[in-house]
């Protein structure tokens, strides 16, 4: 199974025999100066203009960690860093985050691990975003037994559902039906 990892930045030591994100982060940022200096390593970048900026994405992957760090399915590490500049205000932000990953460079260039972790905001903004804001799931007094876990799989068929049917704008779509009941149910039959 190929697992990828996004490791936060640590907050406390962490025993260095224990299998946590927090001490394979340690271990990756006291191994940061021979990552630097390592020739096979692995460089990609991506230039994007949108929303009102430029936004420029590079990951940087190597393998120079797989003997040193005791992690199961250790493929690589890398770091993937964006840097976001608002063209209209001139605000620059920086952000960057460690990760490893089971994926070797035969099997996933530096071009798809940047793909990948921009995938990973995908789930976020396409399944709980739309639930925390459109269906308002956070406000919602289903909080005993099983009611919730029944509520969010009835907001996710509902989403699949809609997407399926070619609807993207899901707030667009629920008011649509509300007025036009008709159109709702046509959908389900």
């Amino acid at each position: 199974m190929v697992k990828s990892y996004v490791v936060p930045k640590p907050q406390r030591p962490v025993s260095a025999h224990t299998y946590s994100p927090l001490c394979l982060m340690r271990q990756v940022l006291c191994w940061q100066n021979v990552l630097l200096m390592e020739k096979p390593m692995r460089y990609r970048s991506h230039v994007e203009k949108a929303r009102g900026g430029i936004t420029t994405r590079k990951v940087t992957a190597s393998r120079v960690l797989t003997g040193h760090i005791d992690w199961p399915g250790l493929a690589e590490v890398y770091c993937y860093e964006t840097h976001k500049e608002n063209t209209k205000t001139g605000q620059i932000s920086r952000h960057k985050q460690y990760g490893i990953t089971s994926l070797s460079p035969e099997v996933a260039s530096a071009k798809d691990l940047i793909k990948l972790q921009r995938g990973h905001w995908t789930i976020e903004n396409k399944v709980h975003w739309v639930r925390d804001t459109v269906f308002r799931e956070d406000a919602s007094q289903a909080r005993t037994g099983s009611m919730p876990h029944v509520m969010a799989a009835l907001r996710n068929t509902a989403m699949s559902v809609l997407r399926f049917n070619g609807y993207t704008k899901i707030a667009e779509t629920l008011r649509l039906f509300a007025s036009e009941t008709k159109l709702a149910v046509n959908l389900i039959l």
